[in-house]
């Protein structure tokens, strides 16, 4: 029974040992588990007591904080400060930074205390710090940055429509002339919300042509609308710039105001064309700006016709008289004629004017034939009247008469006078002379007595220039004669012949 007693405490030992060495290990990972999650727990509860700012960091490395110069109004919240690991240092949390912003906009307005950052023009207080961690201490540094104004130069403005007006003897600038005011430098963003006044426009001349190109001045400009405090107006040529209003130049034109010229004609004979050999040029009066005076003048390549724009017409008739081209304004008593501009380069006068017919002289040909034969034709000259230098034989240019003279009725042996009778032109007033007795029927019997020397043409039908011919005298029947003195000298010998054989 010892001996069983012995071997149970033996046993027992030896299990007690084997519990020792299997759970040990067990025992220790437990405890290291436990103590990780202690680690971690205490690293939460310091990490919130840190960012609460209660806790000292434990880290002995200083974060890197820069700050922005100031900047330049851009439309966006822009921010002015960074905080960055120091060199060859770890990475910082980015939730142990803060980065807050405080100020005074331009307008006036208070920017509260935010960790947003700014955007409008003003001076900003701006506080950047870390809260520190093991590697990091806490730290911060505070600087006041200027957000400034987006400068507007005065050579950047510009209108929607080009600045223009008529000219009116004034340098004022018409309502609504000039629209759409605005500069490039304005960001498109704002475009809606800015705008510009001014307190007043003049032109620098009033002068359609100038000696440099023409401009508006725009007195006192300013900005205006809800982003108005972002802008400001600089002149680049001066080294004060003021920030309220500026007088700013703009490229404008004065265009030439419009005037109508009347051409004054006149009535006319008949000669041959169309052109108007006297006239007049008057300028509307009305048109002009009070107080002063214009006129009209011709030059060399001026030639006005009756007529119509597209036709000219040379015929007697009733006709306005145009022109076109070759014409130009002058100035009276100091106004300047280029600032003025005919209204149109095709003038036309108010009224017609007449082209009346020319007077010309018809004088019939003598003419003569046959007793039982047909007429020839009727010749004629004709003579313009009232040349100046006394007649002149013909027509005008090309042309001719229409129709034929006439005779005297009858077929008896004898003389007949001559009429105008068909003959005509409706560009000429015709007038007979000499008519009388001018167409003969000769005998058949005198056949030897035939005038030989007419004429059966058709006459001078106005071809051809020169003084009046004498008329040609009637041709002497030579062979008649010949023939009585031949009849007498038989007539002789015969009873001569008869006589003397009587006698024997």
């Amino acid at each position: 029974m010892k001996k069983k007693k012995g071997d149970k405490w033996l046993t027992c030992l030896v299990l007690t040992i084997f519990l020792i060495v299997a759970c040990f290990p067990i025992g220790v990972i437990g405890r290291e588990r436990y103590d990780s999650r202690l680690w971690v727990a205490q690293a939460g509860i310091l990490m919130n007591y840190q960012l609460s700012g209660n806790v000292e960091s434990q880290g002995t490395l200083v974060p890197v904080i820069s700050f922005s110069d100031d900047v330049i109004y851009n439309g966006l919240q822009q921010p002015l400060a960074q905080v960055k690991q120091s060199p060859d240092g770890p990475e910082i949390n980015p939730e142990l930074i803060e980065i807050t912003y405080q100020g005074v906009k331009f307008n006036g307005d208070t920017y509260a205390k935010s960790s947003i950052p700014p955007m409008d023009v003003g001076i900003y207080k701006v506080v950047a710090g870390y809260k520190g961690d093991d590697d990091y201490k806490s730290h911060t540094e505070t600087k006041d940055i200027k957000i400034k104004p987006i400068e507007l130069k005065t050579t950047d403005f510009y209108t929607e429509k080009p600045i223009k007006k008529s000219y009116d003897g004034t340098i004022n600038v018409p309502d609504n002339t000039i629209v759409g005011l605005s500069n490039t430098g304005v960001i498109d963003s704002d475009r809606s919300e800015v705008g510009f006044d001014f307190k007043s426009a003049n032109f620098l001349s009033k002068d359609v042509k100038t000696i440099e190109s023409n401009a508006v001045i725009l007195k006192s400009v300013t900005i205006t609308g809800d982003k108005a405090k972002e802008y400001m107006i600089v002149d680049e040529k001066k080294e004060l710039n003021p920030l309220k209003s500026i007088d700013i130049s703009l490229l404008a034109t004065i265009d030439p105001k419009t005037v109508e010229v009347v051409l004054v004609g006149q009535d006319k004979v008949y000669d041959g064309n169309a052109v108007l050999n006297d006239y007049r040029l008057l300028v509307n009066q009305r048109d002009l700006i009070k107080g002063e005076e214009a006129g009209a003048r011709s030059s060399e390549n001026f030639y006005p016709w009756y007529g119509e724009i597209n036709t000219q017409q040379k015929d007697v008739g009733n006709h306005y008289v145009w022109a076109t081209n070759g014409f130009y304004l002058y100035g009276i008593n100091g106004t300047n004629a280029e600032n003025y501009v005919i209204n149109t380069q095709t003038i036309i006068s108010n009224i017609k004017y007449a082209i009346t017919p020319a007077n010309v002289t018809v004088i019939p040909a003598y003419v003569s034939k046959i007793e039982g034969e047909a007429d020839p034709p009727l010749s004629y000259a004709v003579w313009q009247d009232d040349s100046g230098d006394g007649f002149v034989k013909g027509l005008y240019g090309d042309d001719v008469m229409y129709g034929s003279l006439e005779r005297e009725a009858g077929e008896s042996v004898g003389t007949y006078d001559v009429f105008l009778g068909s003959l005509n032109n409706p560009n000429y007033r015709l007038r007979l002379a000499d008519g009388k007795d001018k167409f003969e029927i000769i005998k058949r019997e005198d056949a030897a007595a035939v005038y030989l020397g007419n004429d059966y043409s058709n006459g001078e039908n106005g071809a051809g220039n020169g003084a009046i011919e004498k008329e040609e005298e009637s041709p002497v029947p030579y062979m008649g004669i010949a023939l009585l003195l031949l009849l007498l000298i038989a007539g002789a010998l015969f009873f001569g012949k008869n006589r003397l054989t009587k006698m024997d």
